[in-house]
């Protein structure tokens, strides 16, 4: 995720799934798809990694004045320290009126998150329960399904929409192969939101579908990879 994580949307949707407990699931599968391997001892997961978020609306860019840095790296959850700028825009209210005020000082969110990241795909931590929710696995097939139920019994599914097996999505100055992950929304004025991954540089892109039709995205780019 390195910047990849977190575009000033994204920064807010991920405090916002964190301090208001939107996101849930239930799974029937034989095989689990929150349980994830693989190694965390890849660059992208080292203490000292910095992300850079780029979040766009319409065509303005977003300047959120964010620091997002790897404190901690335990087998591959890391915690990251987030701070960015809380600014005054009418299409981020959503999420700016959502943010515990203890979260904000100074005209800054200051918090931290949780993700595993490793070789072998990506979750957060973002529920109720602080139980791993997978965003991507990076064999996933089209249809794959990563399914996740909180205490209060309410669920969450995000699925495998899409897989590129060629170089066509632009990030930076490189074309990368991505997989792409729809999930459900039960927050009001969005209908979806969709995420974009690559095995070497994690998450790349977030996307909230508006109920107006409308999008709010970000690109994500990582330091070290």
């Amino acid at each position: 995720m390195k910047s990849t994580i977190i575009s000033l949307f994204l920064v807010f949707s991920l405090v916002f799934f964190a301090s208001c407990d939107e996101i849930n699931n239930i799974f029937n599968s034989k095989e689990d798809p929150n349980q994830l391997g693989g190694s965390g001892n890849i660059p992208m997961a080292q203490v000292g990694n910095t992300f850079d978020v780029v979040p766009i609306i319409g065509n303005k860019v977003i300047d959120l004045n964010e620091k997002i840095k790897i404190i901690k790296n335990e087998n591959g959850v890391v915690t990251m320290d987030v701070e960015c700028d809380v600014p005054n825009i009418p299409e981020l209210k959503t999420y700016i009126d959502r943010i515990p005020s203890s979260m904000i000082s100074n005209g800054r969110i200051k918090t931290q998150l949780k993700f595993k990241i490793t070789n072998e795909g990506l979750q957060d931590y973002f529920n109720k329960d602080g139980k791993p929710h997978t965003i991507v696995k990076y064999n996933a097939k089209v249809g794959d399904e990563y399914k996740l139920t909180k205490s209060d019994g309410k669920t969450i599914t995000r699925k495998v929409i899409a897989r590129s097996d060629v170089d066509d999505f632009p990030y930076g100055l490189f074309y990368i192969k991505t997989i792409t992950t729809e999930q459900d929304s039960r927050i009001a004025g969005i209908k979806k939101f969709v995420f974009r991954t690559n095995h070497k540089f994690g998450l790349v892109h977030v996307e909230a579908h508006m109920d107006d039709g409308s999008i709010v995205k970000s690109y994500v780019y990582t330091g070290n990879y």
